[in-house]
């Protein structure tokens, strides 16, 4: 009987999980926005709660202490990413997954090093903490405004009440309540998940829906979605487009120096030195060390790159930087807006190399 339940707990997940991407309904490699957040965010809930219950199915059929490590690091998991993403829509200081990723991983250690029933206990205090302060955030404006936010204030809300009373009830009576029939038992707490994913989705689907799907101005999903626009309507127009990735060879080293903020600082300045330069040209950083121009296939390199070299020399004393680091240009021809979005996909992840080539 246990194991039908755990199943539609995992059934109801990965629906959840299925229809939050659909929702959605864009895959572009520009994708962004306040509708992406939340799609982020509670699509890896959804993903900790399909976790949860593999992990509760593998622990009923056998699995030990391994198996209930893991399950409970992931049912902690998926309401703390709940209630960080409320936080992050709420525009408020940012937990981040790794934040609360690591909450699940001290649990999962802690649940070796005491007994079961303790561990058992520890994970659902942490779920009526993470359920209240996700009903709290959710309740906050401007999350709280949106039409949906209350159903998810109260779901998690009732999910807190529910955790609270097995342990009050275990406080009173013991432990051993939580394995005997009853409302309270393991197979009625699989119910009450089962419907809490259900209802979290509903709420959370109505507020995407209010959301906005465009990524902000400054981000490299924005930059990303400029680049793609600029290099459709030169291909439509004349067949290809001109690629000019713009690297900075010693950013890592002004990094270190200085910051990380500060060597953002410097690969704007170089977008704006294109943007000055050739008013005509859209540049951006889509990526984290490469600055990315679309230019038409005449244009030329040299005058390109000259124009940009001086444009940025005078934009480093408006930050207050004594030298002016070196550029180096790479020039590519692309046919295709996927030819681009693979270009700048594989600045993504790994350093430039000096090749040009056509995409």
């Amino acid at each position: 009987m246990i194991v039908l339940l755990l199943l539609s707990t995992i059934a109801t997940a990965g629906v959840a999980l299925a229809i939050l991407f659909l929702a959605h309904g864009r895959l572009d490699d520009d994708r962004g926005g306040a509708r992406a957040e939340l799609v982020r965010y509670f699509g890896m809930a959804a993903i900790a709660a399909l976790l949860c219950g593999s992990m509760n199915v593998l622990e009923a059929a056998g699995g030990g202490t391994a198996a209930a490590a893991g399950g409970n690091a992931t049912n902690v998991m998926a309401a703390g990413l709940v209630w960080a993403g409320a936080r992050r829509l709420n525009h408020r200081r940012s937990v981040g997954a790794v934040g609360i990723a690591a909450v699940g991983v001290f649990l999962l250690g802690l649940t070796f090093l005491v007994p079961l029933e303790d561990a058992t206990l520890l994970k659902i205090a942490g779920l009526v903490v993470f359920a209240v302060l996700g009903a709290l955030e959710c309740a906050r404006r401007p999350l709280g405004a949106l039409r949906g936010s209350r159903l998810l204030t109260w779901t998690l809300s009732g999910y807190a009440v529910y955790m609270a009373s097995r342990l009050v009830v275990v406080a009173v009576s013991g432990v051993a309540v939580l394995t005997q029939p009853g409302m309270l038992s393991a197979e009625a707490t699989a119910l009450v998940s089962a419907a809490a994913i259900a209802l979290v989705l509903a709420g959370a689907v109505r507020v995407g829906r209010q959301l906005d799907d465009r990524p902000s101005p400054g981000t490299r999903a924005h930059d990303r979605g400029a680049l793609r626009r600029e290099a459709a309507r030169l291909i439509a127009a004349h067949g290809c487009a001109r690629v000019t990735l713009v690297h900075l060879p010693e950013i890592d080293l002004i990094r270190t120096a200085h910051s990380g903020a500060r060597g953002r600082e410097v690969l704007r300045a170089a977008a704006g030195a294109i943007d000055e330069a050739l008013p005509e040209v859209v540049a951006g950083l889509p990526s984290r060390d490469t600055v990315f121009a679309v230019t038409p296939a005449e244009t030329v390199e040299d005058d390109l790159e000259s124009e940009v070299r001086r444009a940025f020399a005078q934009r480093m004393p408006l930050l207050d930087y004594d030298d002016v680091p070196d550029l180096s240009f790479e020039h590519s021809m692309v046919r295709t807006v996927d030819g681009l979005s693979a270009l700048m996909k594989s600045r993504r992840s790994r350093p430039h190399t000096d090749a040009a080539g056509e995409a």
